[in-house]
């Protein structure tokens, strides 16, 4: 399997939403997708990298980062990693490994020096993997915003 890393363009957005649907609870709306791949992909320091199985053309996996600013210390950037998500018949593979490396080339070259991740608390299995890539568990908080 030659799986590639790549940034997501708007062509993804059908094959991205079913990766999204590992972490989901359905389908996003493409309409309001579009955008904010646009807005994604004109912020410098925002990266969605996808995984593509070269072998076969499927977008197999997914994960944003987000470089952010921090006012401690020598005030470097910190990477925050959201939305990973591989699908099933790829995990197991490399492919999440492989999104890690990539997005962390990516923010080491930002000189980011350090990274948080941020997972929902009911994925068991991929918090597993986090922790087998050095990532600590440090608490979990849902907020509830007006209307929901």
């Amino acid at each position: 399997m030659n799986i590639h890393m790549r940034e997501a363009t708007r062509a993804d957005i059908p094959a991205l939403d079913r990766v999204m649907q590992v972490i989901s609870d359905g389908p996003a709306d493409p309409e309001k997708v579009a955008p904010l791949l646009d807005k994604i992909q004109r912020d410098p320091d925002k990266y969605l990298v996808v995984a593509e199985d070269a072998d076969t053309g499927t977008l197999c996996g997914s994960l944003l980062g987000v470089v952010f600013e921090d006012i401690c210390g020598d005030c470097r950037p910190i990477l925050l990693v959201e939305n990973v998500a591989v699908l099933p018949e790829y995990q197991r593979k490399g492919v999440g490994r492989a999104l890690f490396r990539e997005v962390e080339r990516w923010a080491k070259a930002k000189d980011c020096h350090y990274e948080i991740l941020v997972s929902g608390m009911q994925r068991l299995g991929a918090h597993r993997f986090y922790r087998a890539l050095g990532f600590e568990e440090v608490k979990g908080f849902k907020k509830y915003w007006l209307g929901e």
